[in-house]
């Protein structure tokens, strides 16, 4: 360092505690206006002010309480939890006469979006509808704070110009977006900080360690699950935001950039072309609002760079497909509470004001433009309607086939965004595949949220501009990997609306006194060979199809059909029917009771039974890890699975007994010491020991000394998330359960592994003509085409790239959790790829 810098940080290190406190004056605009006594202010509940300390969840959400209880203009709304069991809150926020009124209010919103109700609308008399949703990012805490001050301001502020903000409009703030990460980097940096404002950037308060609060509990980034609503968080905030169906949607971020405050529109070329062409007009004159009260306040910002609009899964472009506008804001981050970095002095009560400024700029730009706005929503959705009537595709035709929890899982996530599925009609063919109309759906394009189908399940390989903030693709049956073909008529097809999949029948399940059988078709029929196996229940997996009889029917059992034994359990004849029986009357699987060992292939009594163990699962985090990757796999196997797994800091391998497990699951780049990688390879030669290895965490495999594989070039750059195609050969115990012959899996990053010289190692390989939707170029797509996608050899088991993506990948879960349960069925050779 310096001599001249040493005393700059000294000086300002002198001076900096007494610019750090603001009283709430900092966060509210200046006008003509009183505040109401009776509506305490957040230093009056806190006892402090804010940007003083980083607030807690519970101090949050116990003061929007009292907002709520000590002013008629705020009503609160709890709606479930975060995992770890913090309320999820929104306020309403709108003028006494308006609460009165709020359901006829809200009922003409919802209006907007229908073409045949929306043009009779008094549009020049209804209020707009407004969202502001802060800190999705736990650690981006500017955020939530800033929602106090801008909460307090609407509920106490008393005058003429808040008067007009609140007769126009409804208000409706989710303070904190991320419960749990809000409150993991809260208690980070109030405990790691200084009180004497130390401010390097290296100190350990500016030095969260991972996982950061950015992710929620399993490390997820819950501003890319607006489409695939995997978490409560967004689940939760779905129903509040579709009930209202705003029109100007706002979503508060910090950045790592010290250049200045970001806010819409964005790249210009970077935008969904699902969107309204009018969207970015509207979002271009919002943006000169934020502008005049940041010149005005000082501050530098940029708007057309840096960030674009095209995946439509994030907090400000999901509301373009709704009619609405969405607005992102990036403030430079303090990451603490005060800091010097890149020579700019960052101070939190200053990121907040930002934030608070943005907000009732975006207010004053929402009220002057009320009937614009509102009149865009009703064009959008007749549009909408026009688009659905001319469009080639007019639907998509679904099967359950024996998956009925696959068909669910779908459906949860279209309800979430007010999407309507159909019984089928009747049976048809659809390019020589059948759909029965006893387990197949239909989902017409021609309904209300038709853009938000078209971004769920169009597929795309052409681009404007090839540069991606996000992930270039991300179709919803691609990835679920369903049955489903698409549509150009529906006539004469639609039936009932679902409200609720269809379930199996359940059929009586005799006792046997030979065994019992079930297929791992139904994605959670993995839950029940978890629990079996959990209750020291013998199971064997048919390693190849077979037909048996079952009384006087013959049955055609898959490759993968679990047997249950009755003879050599530790439960009774009576005591293992009744636990079968339980799981054939609670679950999508359905049970066979064995008359006889006999089969046409094969018998029960075969070798071509294999023994199962259960999985003793350790997933291992630390420095190097991707817990990104590890959190999707901690989710899938605690949410979905009920499936227990210890979370292993690798620092910790040296010391730990791995005998304790049987499976270990890397991602990520370790660098793991030598002595370490020698345990792991003795332990990973005992029969049914096994590494999960993922990504970049092949090297790590290849340090161990368990396989040897290579990367070649992808050419210039990252592949920018996109989905390929692959092909397989149904022999591999990691395929159980696939019902179809191509599975789609997603791709990211430069892992492109070389061609497998190992026998019986490739499970799946990319198709010769690979990509199904995204961005990648030719090059590229020659260095992938025919590429192996999954290896499995010698105690490991390679994914080259994340099975779980976002927690929607229900096609690559599959072959996951078959890693777990059939990892003593690989083979034992090495895998080396050229």
């Amino acid at each position: 360092m310096t001599v001249k810098k040493y005393f700059l940080t000294a000086l300002l290190t002198l001076f900096v505690a007494a610019l750090n406190a603001q009283g709430i004056n900092y966060y509210i605009p200046q006008g003509d206006y009183t505040l109401n006594p009776a509506v305490p202010s957040p230093k009056e509940f806190l006892g402090f002010e804010i940007g003083e300390h980083h607030i807690s969840h519970d101090l949050l959400i116990s003061y929007m309480r009292v907002l709520s209880k000590s002013s008629d203009r705020v009503i609160s709304q709890e709606i479930g939890t975060s995992y770890e069991g913090r309320p999820l809150i929104f306020l309403i926020i709108t003028s006494e006469e308006n609460q009165k009124n709020l359901d006829k209010i809200r009922e003409r919103q919802i209006m907007l979006t229908d073409p045949s109700k929306s043009s009779s609308l008094p549009v020049k008399e209804m209020p707009i509808v407004m969202w502001f949703g802060y800190s999705v990012h736990g650690n981006e805490a500017s955020g939530v704070n800033a929602s106090m001050a801008v909460a307090y301001y609407l509920a106490a502020a008393q005058g003429s110009e808040v008067d007009r903000i609140l007769n126009n409009s409804v208000i409706i703030i989710q303070p904190a977006q991320n419960p749990d990460g809000i409150n993991r980097f809260a208690n980070w940096v109030n405990s790691a900080r200084s009180y004497s404002n130390v401010l390097d950037p290296f100190s350990r308060e500016f030095r969260e360690p991972s996982p950061s609060g950015r992710s929620n509990h399993y490390w997820f980034d819950l501003n890319r699950d607006w489409l695939p609503v995997q978490h409560p968080e967004t689940r939760h905030r779905l129903e509040i935001f579709m009930n209202w169906h705003p029109t100007l949607v706002n979503d508060y971020h910090e950045q790592g950039s010290t250049n200045g405050t970001y806010f819409s529109p964005g790249i210009k070329n970077s935008t969904n072309p699902l969107a309204p062409e009018l969207n970015r007009k509207l979002t271009e004159d919002i943006s000169l609002y934020h502008a005049k009260a940041m010149n005005e306040d000082g501050v530098l910002f940029f708007t057309k760079e840096g960030y674009d609009n095209f995946y439509t899964g994030k907090g400000a472009s999901y509301p373009d497909m709704l009619g609405a506008i969405g607005i992102l804001y990036e403030q430079p981050s303090s990451r603490g509470h005060i800091q010097l970095r890149n020579g700019v002095l960052l101070k939190f009560p200053d990121i907040i004001r930002y934030q608070a400024l943005c907000t009732y700029s975006a207010i004053n730009a929402g009220i002057d433009k009320r009937e614009e706005l509102n009149r865009f929503k009703a064009d959008s959705y007749r549009e909408s309607q026009d688009m659905a009537r001319k469009g080639t595709i007019k639907g998509y035709v679904i099967s359950s086939d024996s998956n009925i929890s696959l068909v669910k899982e779908l459906n949860s996530i279209l309800a979430a965004h007010s999407i309507n599925l159909y019984e089928l009609s009747r049976d048809i063919t659809i390019k020589g595949k059948s759909f029965s109309s006893k387990n197949s759906y239909i989902l017409p394009l021609y309904q209300r949220e038709y853009r938000l189908i078209r971004t769920l399940f169009d597929k795309m390989t052409s681009y404007i501009d090839t540069t991606f903030y996000d992930v270039s693709a991300w179709t919803l049956p691609l990835a679920m990997n369903l049955n489903y073909e698409e549509l150009l008529s529906t006539e004469g097809l639609v039936g009932k609306k679902v409200v609720k999949v269809r379930e199996r029948v359940r059929k009586e399940l005799p006792l046997s006194k030979l065994a019992y059988l079930f297929e791992l078709s139904d994605i959670y029929s993995y839950k029940i060979l978890y629990d079996l196996l959990n209750r020291g229940v013998a199971v064997r997996v048919g390693d190849k199809s077979f037909g048996i009889n079952i009384g006087d029917k013959l049955v055609s059992l898959s490759a993968g059909t679990v047997m249950v034994p009755v003879r050599g359990q530790q439960l009774s004849e009576t005591e293992l029917h009744k636990v079968v029986l339980q799981h054939s009357q609670e679950s999508e699987t359905e049970f066979y009771s064995a008359t006889s060992s006999f089969g046409v292939e094969f018998d029960l009594g075969s070798a071509h039974f294999k023994r199962v163990s259960i999985p003793k699962i350790a997933l291992i985090v630390g420095r190097g890890a991707s817990y990104g990757t590890i959190g999707e796999l901690w989710h899938l196997l605690d949410q979905k699975y009920s499936i227990p797994a210890s979370i292993i800091d690798a620092s910790l391998l040296s010391e730990i007994d791995l005998n304790q497990y049987n499976t270990i699951v890397l991602s990520g780049n370790y660098r793991l010491p030598k002595e370490v990688n020698e345990k792991l390879k003795i332990w990973s030669s005992f029969q049914s020991n096994t590494i999960i290895a993922i990504d970049q965490s092949f090297q790590t495999l290849n340090e161990i000394g368990i396989a040897d594989i290579k990367e070649r070039s992808v050419g210039v750059g990252n592949i920018n998330g996109v989905i390929l195609k692959t092909t397989f050969s149904k022999e591999s115990p990691i395929l159980y359960g696939v019902a179809s012959n191509e599975l789609f899996l997603f791709k990211r990053g430069r892992s492109v592994i070389s061609e497998s010289v190992t026998p019986g190692s490739i499970v799946a390989k990319y198709a010769d003509n690979p990509l199904e939707s995204g961005y990648m170029p030719v090059p590229t797509i020659e260095a992938v085409k025919g590429m192996p996608a999954v290896l499995v050899g010698n105690g490991a088991i390679y994914f080259c790239d994340t099975p779980n993506f976002r927690g929607y990948w229900y096609g690559g879960s599959r072959l996951f959790i078959n890693s777990l349960f059939f990892r003593d069925l690989i083979p034992s050779s090495k895998i080396q790829t050229k």
